[in-house]
């Protein structure tokens, strides 16, 4: 029988010397790895909107539904509109991940910590008035009972910066800060002689008074001159009769602008939670 002269099995230091190295090398490349490798996405997230009477709202609560199939609660906060969604984007602590934020707030963004999702729909500024008054410009609203959105909503916004390049202001005009329902009830009540809106013809208080034969709606003269001064503005054309046939709604050929409606997100959400929310806003 031949015997061994050196035990079979290694004892711990010569495993040390033999794996060591190897084990360490795994262990450093792993460390390495997980630098570049995305943690995994939050499962609930925020979308900042509009109030409720709002379309974004809407929008807001649509994409909330397709997000759930995915296992991502998207929580739907009712804002003022465009200028407080820019603040609550922007804000450290009980902001919001993403908003829908109406075309030209640009200029309102502090930081650049922000990112333009993508263009979303059109949302003409749409003004109603009292069907007694024969209204053509915005200089015939001079003096006037006006509602303008508000504050902090992009109605207030463009109407604002539409009503001072023609010499309106509240030196000479009745400007009121209503929402969007309460202009439009007030304005069907005659308390009030116009109301200006930026949305979509979705909204049911843009619907209310499209079927109202108490208001008229007014087009926009001079729109290639807005458009041009106002870079975010794209002009609408809106033939006579195109929204309600049998009524002729509108009577006439008009001429409206329209900013674009956008989703704009924080820098640092997560790129699969972005993936997400373009393919509920795409459907």
């Amino acid at each position: 029988m031949i015997k061994l002269k050196k035990k079979e099995k290694l004892d711990t230091k010569e495993k040390l010397k033999i794996y060591g190295p190897a084990v360490l090398f795994a262990i450093i490349g792993v460390v390495f790895a997980y630098q570049f490798v995305d943690p995994a996405p939050p499962r609930r997230i925020s979308i900042g909107t509009g109030s409720p009477e709002d379309a974004t709202f809407a929008y807001g609560k649509a994409y909330s539904k397709l997000l759930a199939k995915d296992g991502v609660t998207l929580e739907v906060r009712s804002t003022a509109g465009s200028a407080e969604n820019i603040k609550l984007l922007e804000a450290d602590s009980d902001g919001v991940d993403v908003a829908i934020v109406q075309g030209g707030m640009a200029p309102l963004a502090k930081t650049d910590n922000l990112v333009t999702l993508g263009s979303l729909y059109f949302q003409p500024l749409w003004i109603f008035h009292k069907n007694d008054l024969k209204l053509n410009r915005i200089p015939d609203l001079k003096g006037l009972r006006v509602a303008v959105g508000v504050k902090g909503s992009g109605t207030r916004i463009l109407a604002m910066q539409l009503l001072g390049l023609n010499g309106i202001s509240e030196k000479n005009t009745q400007i009121f800060p209503y929402g969007h329902e309460k202009a439009a009830d007030l304005l069907l009540s005659g308390e009030i002689d116009a109301a200006m809106f930026v949305s979509t013809h979705r909204s049911p208080y843009v619907l209310r008074l499209i079927d109202s034969r108490s208001v008229a709606l007014m087009g926009l003269e001079r729109a290639e001159a807005y458009a041009l001064f106002y870079h975010y503005l794209y002009i609408l054309k809106v033939p006579e009769g195109i929204i309600n046939f049998e009524a002729n709604i509108p009577s006439r050929d008009l001429t409206l602008v329209a900013p674009t409606t956008q989703l704009l997100a924080r820098k640092d959400l997560h790129p699969a939670l972005i993936s997400l929310i373009l393919q509920a806003a795409e459907e």
